[in-house]
């Protein structure tokens, strides 16, 4: 006959979360009387700390450890403190009640987390980038493997949705309450979806702010402006929950459009909200959701298609005014490879007026010096100059670029500013870069053939 698995089951159900029962991701801790069953649970919930590689300390009530060998011999005290540690390696969390993984939800331990065990009976559903999966409490198996959907563009509410006057109090990632689908519904799911649900429901408020004793408030802009409570829901239905999980699912996909879908949904939702004083956010929403986002959707359709028409229409005009600029930095890199070319001519005329003046005088080498000096530094100057203008009228035209670019980055997404903007203005200004470098470096070696060529022009003469 199999050993049953060792659980924390049996401690977790003697000491649920509030009555002296402190937990987070690192640690559960209870302090107060020794219960009837405390020296079996302790049993149990030692055997799992040995499989599992966790700790677990029992002290009195004067906090003197008590071995766990010596409380099978010997009554427990009356006072009791126990200490569970929990591993911090890896990228699973642990808890024994469902309060205390709603509470620790929102906290740095989580964030790292890709699975967060819970000690209760539902079915496992993926939030976020994360799985929140039920737990026996017996040592969990590592064979179970759940494919996690990292998301690179999460929107932060608080940054041009909502106003955020709440001091901090305003969830800074809704997208870790958001799950695939409404969780079935369980004693866990009830109680995370209205959690989920006081965080989602302020995605479609216009500002969120405090009262005087620190509770949160809704600001809903319209004709006039409207504040309501907004307290944590309670008993939300699986449709109300799936049908708020889709409104702000819309809302927070990641596009330079998530303002004006924000605008749209409180522009539908203002006139259908009823103003009683006292009426709490979230009962006034709940009705008019669904009517609201279908609205909303329906605006967002017309403003796309209005948009992709003008969109088309200033893609077209940056192709044509890319081009352009584009053949200005090829047609400056043209002239100077011509002045180039044209440098090497007076080179070659220069070398063939020496040859011909060797032909009827015997020349020093000080005039044949100063003859080089002379040709080198009349090329040199011209191809400087011509370097200057050019390069100049770039800086100036592309200062120029850089305020039309500005314009432009607001109507064009990032993927189509770069490619059709970005890349053909920069690869001109690579190419005339190179051709100035290389420009540079050829005439220094024409220089030092010219140079060697003329002073060698008098041996050469001698040899005939």
């Amino acid at each position: 006959m199999m050993r049953p698995r060792p659980s924390l089951r049996s401690l977790a159900d003697l000491h649920p979360a509030g009555e002296g029962t402190f937990e987070d991701a690192s640690i559960w801790r209870y302090a107060g009387a020794s219960l009837r069953g405390e020296f079996e649970a302790l049993r149990e919930a030692h055997a799992f700390a040995t499989d599992a590689g966790w700790s677990i300390e029992i002290r009195d009530g004067e906090y003197e450890l008590v071995p766990f060998e010596d409380s099978a011999e010997r009554p427990l005290p009356n006072d009791i403190n126990i200490q569970l540690r929990k591993p911090n390696a890896g990228r699973r969390v642990f808890f024994l009640s469902a309060l205390a993984a709603i509470e620790n939800f929102e906290k740095e331990p989580v964030d790292h987390a890709d699975v967060v065990f819970v000690l209760a009976d539902f079915d496992d559903f993926q939030a976020g980038d994360r799985w929140i999966r039920s737990w026996d409490g017996a040592v969990p198996s590592t064979d179970a493997s759940y494919e996690v959907t990292h998301s690179d563009a999460v929107i932060d509410i608080r940054r041009g949705l909502v106003r955020d006057l709440s001091g901090g109090k305003m969830p800074r990632d809704l997208y870790r309450w958001l799950p695939n689908t409404a969780p079935a519904g369980s004693d866990f799911t009830i109680a995370w979806m209205d959690a989920a649900a006081a965080r989602l429901m302020l995605a479609v408020a216009s500002e969120v702010e405090t009262d005087s004793i620190g509770a949160l408030r809704v600001v809903l802009n319209g004709l006039r402006k409207r504040v309501f409570k907004a307290p944590t829901p309670e008993g939300v239905t699986t449709a109300q929950f799936e049908m708020l999980r889709e409104t702000v699912g819309w809302l927070l996909i990641p596009s330079r459009d998530a303002e004006a879908r924000h605008q749209m949904l409180v522009r539908r939702l203002e006139p259908l909200v009823s103003d009683q004083d006292d009426t709490s956010w979230w009962r006034a929403i709940s009705p008019h959701l669904k009517e609201a986002l279908i609205g909303a959707r329906t605006e967002y359709r017309v403003f796309v298609t209005s948009k992709s028409a003008e969109l088309l229409k200033t893609m077209t005009e940056v192709r044509k005014g890319v081009a352009e600029d584009v053949d200005k930095i090829v047609a400056r890199t043209n002239r100077m490879s011509q002045a180039f070319i044209g440098g090497l001519g007076v080179l070659a005329a220069g070398l063939g007026v020496r040859v011909a003046t060797l032909a009827g005088t015997e020349g020093s080498a000080i005039a044949t010096l100063a003859f080089c000096t002379v040709v080198l530094f009349v090329t040199w100057c011209g191809l400087k100059m011509n370097e200057v203008v050019a390069t100049r009228s770039l800086i100036a035209d592309l200062r120029h670029l850089r305020r039309w670019h500005a314009r432009l980055h607001q109507s064009l997404t990032r993927a189509d500013y770069r490619t059709l903007a970005m890349s053909p203005v920069i690869e001109a200004v690579r190419l005339y870069n190179e051709t100035r470098r290389y420009t540079r470096k050829a005439f220094c070696v024409a220089a030092w053939v010219f140079t060697l060529l003329v002073l060698a022009a008098p041996a050469m003469r001698g040899w005939e």
